[in-house]
């Protein structure tokens, strides 16, 4: 697991320093280091909070970070179609 997460982490982080204007690579990457950050933070507490003691289940937690997979996904479909678009 922990040789797919290295290989994941530097897939993005040099997809940043190719897509990234030379200039702005280094906030690009605090950004994305810290949305990084973040997704490691909140999921457990997100599971956490929906546990229901009495089946024994993350049901809920499990469907709101799908939704919120699913959200981030389109997002990032419409940001990629909108810069597809536009000329460099």
């Amino acid at each position: 697991m922990a040789a797919a997460l290295g290989l994941g982490t530097g897939g993005v982080f040099a997809w940043v320093g190719r897509q990234a204007p030379a200039g702005t690579v280094g906030a690009v990457t605090g950004v994305v280091s810290a949305a990084g950050g973040l997704g490691g933070y909140f999921p457990p507490l997100v599971m956490g909070a929906t546990y229901n003691a009495q089946q024994h289940s993350y049901a809920i937690g499990l469907l709101l970070l799908v939704a919120t997979a699913l959200v981030a996904l389109v997002l990032a479909a419409l940001m990629g179609r909108s810069r597809a678009v536009q000329p460099r």
